[in-house]
């Protein structure tokens, strides 16, 4: 009885802060050398920018892994509908020098779950709130963040075929959040079987399409109840729900809160 469990380990990685940006079309990404790494989420939009000689575009649902000592700049003008989360961190020297390798990750990730790693930015950016003199619970939620990139890679080992097809529906449900969405629907669009696209949907993603479809909602409908004063019912048209009652459901079944608590909860971000 009174005892407790002591746990001890040096993380790989030191957090440092992360934020979450609304450009509103304004500006260009800042022109600069930095000591740390950043990595960029973008969640819509499209993001220009360049690190020494090599230029990227970050597309939505992509993140960037920009390194410490090299120049990075906006390659343009921001687009009117660009917002990116980023976050700033440094390996740990320690663990850099004494540890062995966990993952190896490129710069450019297209992301398997972006509702997924959406959530765990918004995990962090309300953690720092409250987490300034602990940072080890950042430090934790920044290595799941490195986590979920490095198991974004794993699609690449299914055939190229399927992931390619697989990439057009996740690429169709994005463009089409407020249209009837359903597995037929998608089936026709990309002229393929149902249940085949259905098989080789969660294959490469691990999950069906029906719960892609309600993610890719409910993810916009968090981004417009954090950015937004729409009502829950306007949100919900939004996002392609036209029953009310069932966006509310799917809302508190998928996320655990309701639409007002979430708000309540994220509010800060802006």
């Amino acid at each position: 009885m009174g005892n407790l469990l002591h746990l001890k380990a040096v993380l790989p990685v030191r957090a440092i802060n992360a934020g979450y940006f609304v450009t509103k079309g304004k500006g260009r990404h800042v022109d600069r050398v930095m000591d740390s790494f950043e990595i960029i989420y973008v969640s819509a939009g499209c993001l220009g920018i360049a690190e020494e000689e090599k230029e990227y575009n970050v597309e939505a649902g992509e993140a960037l892994i920009l390194y410490p000592g090299r120049h990075h700049w906006g390659t343009r003008d921001f687009d009117s509908d660009l917002t990116f989360y980023w976050l700033h961190f440094y390996l740990d020297e320690e663990a850099n020098r004494t540890g062995q390798d966990i993952m190896a990750l490129p710069q450019l990730i297209r992301i398997a779950k972006p509702e997924q790693f959406e959530e765990l930015f918004r995990r962090f950016i309300k953690r720092q709130e409250v987490s300034q003199e602990n940072r080890t619970v950042l430090n934790l939620v920044l290595l799941e963040i490195l986590c979920e990139l490095a198991d974004s890679l794993s699609p690449l080992e299914v055939s190229g075929q399927k992931v390619l097809l697989a990439n057009q529906a996740a690429q169709y449900i994005r463009n089409h959040l407020e249209e009837p969405l359903s597995a037929s629907i998608l089936a026709e669009q990309l002229e393929c079987n149902p249940d085949h696209l259905g098989r080789v949907y969660n294959a490469v993603y691990g999950k069906t399409l029906t719960d892609s479809i309600h993610e890719a909602r409910l993810n916009k409908a968090c981004r417009l109840l954090i950015e937004t004063n729409l009502t829950g019912n306007e949100i919900a048209y939004e996002c392609g729900y036209t029953d009310v009652d069932y966006f509310r459901r799917n809302f508190k079944k998928y996320l655990g809160v309701t639409a007002k608590e979430y708000r309540q909860t994220y509010q800060l971000l802006m």
